[in-house]
């Protein structure tokens, strides 16, 4: 005989604490994890086979190039997009040398000139803005994120620039209930103004002639 299945409220309580923003970071954090794998057993094999069979030309060239492309944006996405722990930290060394591979593989430059170290909530945050500015300089430019009172500051510098005004009025305001059609290129808007209100923390924005500036604050 079949028995009804009855949920209990424990049950609910249960599920109710583990929230869709959760689930969808947890599915970023996976393909990332899944796929960081063997796009750098791919890059070692191509070097073996430079150095084996002294494989060079444009199309060995453009292969490498691609591949190191990936693995920039893998790393970029698990940072932004992927799951977060408090007490996790992440070195200078590891945002420098990221930022110096998305200025390599972009159409702009990155530079880190904070002081110390991000724990892994803040670098969802610098991550996520970066990926805002960089919608904002579709034709180049130079991004630098430093110290600021109680955060960080993050500078776009370029001779031209595209600003979104709905999806920097979201950031600003962490107003998501009316997103409206938002495509995946642009999801990062999104993302950011959910992330800044989950974590009590918020960004204001300047203009100015060279460029735009960004002070991020944090929660204490």
């Amino acid at each position: 005989m079949a028995h009804a299945t009855t949920n209990t409220g424990h049950r609910e309580k249960a599920q109710s604490t583990f929230q869709q923003g959760d689930l969808s970071a947890l599915v970023a954090s996976r393909i990332c994890h899944d796929l960081i794998s063997p796009m750098g057993a791919i890059d070692n094999g191509l070097e073996l086979l430079q150095l084996s069979q002294g494989i060079t030309g444009p199309e060995f060239d453009l292969i490498a190039q691609s591949i190191a492309q990936a693995n920039t944006r893998l790393r970029l996405y698990r940072l932004a997009f992927g799951m977060v722990g408090d007490e996790q930290m992440i070195s200078r060394n590891e945002i420098d040398s990221l930022l110096k591979a998305l200025g390599a593989s972009g159409r702009h430059s990155c530079r880190w000139a904070g002081s110390g170290h991000l724990n892994r909530r803040q670098s969802k945050l610098v991550f996520l803005l970066l990926l805002c500015l960089e919608s904002a300089l579709p034709w180049g430019g130079e991004i630098v994120i430093g110290d600021a009172p109680g955060g960080l500051r993050l500078t776009a510098l370029s001779d031209r620039m595209k600003l979104d005004e709905a999806l920097w009025n979201m950031v600003l305001s962490q107003a998501t209930d009316e997103i409206g059609d938002l495509s995946a290129a642009k999801v990062h808007f999104a993302l950011l103004a959910q992330e800044l209100r989950a974590q009590e923390a918020s960004v204001t924005m300047v203009r100015e002639a060279s460029g735009l500036r960004l002070h991020l604050r944090c929660a204490s």
